[in-house]
């Protein structure tokens, strides 16, 4: 899992909302957490400070690489720190699985051939909707 520390950067206190429940940041504080946790409350500590600078036009943007102001700001508040083992275990196994022979063969669906004739359904013979009382 990824860790990530959330520092509030501001010399406010920063409330955050996770499933309907505040969280309270004294100015200065910092919290390891979650990295995807930390990444929501520093998107909206970043909103908040750059709503305060007059700037809503740099809130939330869709492409944050594109946003200067907001992406300065949001990587302020979040830095993610990658968990090492987790990455030394998953570089292991691949390398293991470049050197283990692979001997899967796909499994064989035999293929269904239906010989009969498409069935033709023809118009009815007689025009029995020209009579029927309903359509007058």
């Amino acid at each position: 899992m990824k860790q990530a520390l959330f520092y509030n950067f501001t010399d406010k206190e920063f409330i955050g909302y996770w499933d309907g429940k505040a969280k309270k940041f004294a100015p200065g504080a910092k919290q390891y957490m979650e990295d995807w946790r930390a990444k929501h409350y520093a998107k909206h500590l970043a909103n908040a400070v750059l709503i305060a600078n007059g700037k809503d036009n740099s809130t939330s943007p869709k492409f944050p690489e594109q946003m200067p102001d907001f992406l300065n700001l949001f990587n302020q508040a979040c830095i993610v720190e990658d968990d090492q083992e987790e990455e030394q275990d998953a570089s292991d196994l691949i390398d293991k699985q470049h050197e283990a022979p692979m001997n899967i063969q796909p499994k064989q669906v035999p293929t269904v051939v239906d010989s009969k004739e498409p069935q033709i359904i023809n118009t009815p013979d007689s025009d029995d909707d020209e009579n029927f009382a309903g359509l007058n």
